[in-house]
């Protein structure tokens, strides 16, 4: 494709406006469609990120994006571990990239709930995940 052939079009064409409102905070069935570490960006650390898909219900086929630190500590650690274990892993962390994508297709129940950080004032949106039996 030349992109020469789109200059005209393009400069017609209105810019795409906003986007998805997040998620009403709630219970969500979803399905397990992306799994990986990935590296932080601004240092060397990682983190888990999940790409959840809704399952059930009137918002099916939302996206649900989840980041979790790996960290060396113990509280951030339980919580990465609970996160795992509700998308079916059970392995050591040291083989997370190899052995995720086993999980992938896995149904997991995510509570969606806005939260005020005390410090700042700022609204985010936390997420629990728990496994759902059967697959």
């Amino acid at each position: 494709m030349n992109l020469a052939d789109l200059d005209e079009k393009y400069m017609k064409v209105e810019p795409a406006k906003g986007g998805y409102e997040p998620l009403p905070d709630g219970k969500y069935v979803c399905r397990l469609e992306k799994a990986e570490v990935k590296k932080n960006k601004g240092n060397d650390g990682k983190h888990l990120f999940l790409v959840l898909v809704v399952d059930e219900g009137s918002l099916k086929g939302r996206r649900i994006f989840h980041n979790r630190p790996i960290v060396d500590n113990e509280k951030a650690l339980a919580w990465l571990k609970s996160d795992l274990l509700a998308i079916g892993y059970t392995d050591y962390v040291s083989k997370l990239s190899t052995n995720l994508p086993q999980c992938l297709g896995r149904r997991v129940k995510v509570t969606l709930k806005t939260v005020t950080i005390p410090a700042t004032g700022q609204k985010v949106q936390v997420k629990y995940l728990d496994p759902v039996r059967g697959r």
